[in-house]
């Protein structure tokens, strides 16, 4: 696999992370706002997919930003499995297909999270920046 290493992989990886941050920071703003087409528009305070919203916030700038990477990655692979089955499949009956279901952004983000899990902030990260390292 040596003829796919490349001396940029570092800087394809930060372009990655934070791309996957702006996108999930979108997500977030479509159910906070009622933005881009939301269903029935903004999320009413308190609700389960107002907290969805703000949960997307947070872990959609800590991607962007890198800080606290590997945490937010955990953070956002749970939260995209249940908003798989609660979303997609439950209200689908029981229809497990993403194709058919609607949950193929999910699965896709669950497994964008588990790269950046695996790989953290790499360099340009806030927090390697103020510390030096990652602490998490």
């Amino acid at each position: 696999m040596a003829y796919l290493e490349t001396k940029y992989r570092d800087n394809l990886y930060v372009i990655f992370r934070i791309g996957v941050g702006i996108l999930f920071v979108m997500l977030s703003i479509q159910k906070l706002f009622g933005l881009w087409g939301m269903p029935g528009g903004a999320a009413a305070f308190g609700t389960f997919v107002w907290y969805a919203g703000i949960f997307e916030l947070m872990i959609g700038l800590s991607m962007a930003l890198g800080v606290l990477v590997r945490l937010a990655s955990g953070f956002g692979i749970v939260m995209m499995i249940v908003a798989y089955i609660l979303g997609h499949v439950i209200p689908n009956q029981m229809n497990w297909n993403p194709t058919m279901n609607m949950g193929m952004p999910a699965l896709a983000f669950m497994l964008a999270f588990l790269v950046t899990l695996a790989y953290g902030a790499k360099k340009a990260g806030l927090e390697q920046k103020a510390l030096g390292k990652e602490v998490f």
